[in-house]
């Protein structure tokens, strides 16, 4: 029956939570393998990747997602809350794009492609794959918690995939005032690749560095507690449903 549940999310929200990580990752792939031949090290470009790109897709994924059914009607009227629904399908959302960056992260780890800040030069192999999961999966869960947030609030897909894409501009445009700026750094999504801070660096960066990683996965917490609760406001589910 859980198969069958998962077969059946799956077919609702279509090919785009399957092949998003994916062709992300082929695309950038097929730029490493240029970048390669061109005598340029591709590891900065296969960061970003997994700490920029795959977050935002996933993002605005979940921001299509989330409070769009074409059956909400029903849903709600269902002995299962919707809101268990929705769930499910951001754990699943969630849990395919990090099979996928995880998959890609080891084979970068083991191409020596890895682009990483280091604490020290001999950190061990099992911290420096900690640090590596954390560079994108803090990035990940902040994104898809903001975007769950964005699209019960402003009931539109839209808008709401428009705002996380001016997020992540923004977070580039202004990399070098938020990275000067102690009380922006628990909203710096991507300064492994934007600053970039790779190999081994001065402890107090790196104490920096690891800081904002938790509190952006502290902060993502927050907003998925406040779209859940968000989804538990039908009237408000049907607002979005018919607004959009």
């Amino acid at each position: 029956m859980f198969l069958d549940r998962l077969r059946y999310e799956l077919k609702l929200m279509g090919r785009r939570v399957i092949l998003t990580p994916i062709l992300v990752m082929f695309g950038f792939a097929l730029i490493a393998v240029f970048l390669h031949s061109r005598a340029v090290d591709p590891s900065r470009t296969l960061s970003a990747s997994l700490e920029m790109i795959i977050p935002l897709a996933a993002g605005i994924v979940v921001a299509t997602i989330t409070s769009q059914d074409n059956a909400i009607e029903l849903q709600l009227t269902m002995p299962r809350k919707y809101d268990r629904t929705v769930l499910r399908r951001l754990i699943i959302i969630f849990g395919w794009t990090a099979c996928i960056a995880l998959l890609s992260g080891i084979v970068m780890y083991a191409m020596k492609l890895q682009f990483i800040p280091l604490s020290s030069a001999s950190e061990p192999v099992a911290l420096q794959f900690l640090t590596q999961v954390l560079t994108w999966i803090a990035p990940l869960l902040w994104l898809i918690g903001i975007g769950v947030c964005l699209a019960l609030l402003l009931r539109s897909r839209s808008a709401s995939g428009a705002l996380i894409g001016g997020i992540w501009i923004f977070e580039i445009i202004f990399k070098d005032y938020i990275a000067a700026t102690n009380w922006l750094h628990p909203v710096f999504l991507f300064p492994t690749t934007l600053i970039p801070l790779v190999g081994a660096i001065p402890q107090m960066y790196f104490n920096i560095w690891l800081t904002t990683r938790f509190e952006l996965l502290g902060a993502a917490l927050a907003f998925l507690l406040i779209g859940w609760l968000l989804l538990r406001n039908p009237e408000g589910l049907l607002k979005t449903s018919s607004e959009e």
